[in-house]
């Protein structure tokens, strides 16, 4: 191969790297591909947030995130991802809890608390249309998330 065709060979790839990166952003737990795309840079860009405000920060919007993946897996009738979906929602608001305490970011509390409260009522309204007559029980992780939250937030409440 010449050196014009590799440049041109990683011209293409990088293009549809950038465009497989930027179409991952909105990808949901059930489109697989792009799914692990978004994942992984998003652990990526976890990875390189050295300071505890600006990790928090993006945690926070991750946890936005978390939500509409789950706010999705509801509305589209995606039962099977509900399970993973309420998981890793619950398992980021802890972590932003502990952070939190952690790294004594008092001044970040009421912030995560309003998102945490909102959140909860979301969670309640996702709770509410769950179809209870169908063979899935997934609803009660919907519920084990407004749990995790209302603990999450007598946490924060006691700092």
């Amino acid at each position: 191969m010449t050196t014009r065709r590799i440049k041109l060979v990683l011209i293409f790839v990088l293009a549809f790297f950038v465009v497989a990166l930027i179409s991952s952003q909105k990808a949901n737990p059930y489109s697989t591909l792009t799914f692990g795309l978004k994942r992984i840079q998003e652990k990526v860009f976890l990875g390189i947030k050295s300071d505890p405000r600006s990790r928090l920060d993006y945690m926070s919007s991750m946890l936005d995130n978390r939500l509409e993946e789950l706010s999705n897996s509801v509305k589209d009738k995606k039962y099977d991802y509900v399970l993973p979906s309420a998981s890793r929602y619950s398992t980021l608001a802890g972590e932003i809890t502990d952070s939190i305490i952690t790294n004594n970011l008092t001044d970040k509390i009421d912030l995560i608390k309003n998102q945490f409260a909102t959140h909860a009522k979301i969670l309640q309204d996702l709770y509410t249309i769950y179809p209870k007559n169908i063979d899935s029980v997934e609803y009660k992780y919907i519920e084990d998330d407004i749990n995790y939250l209302k603990l999450y937030l007598d946490k924060l409440n006691s700092l």
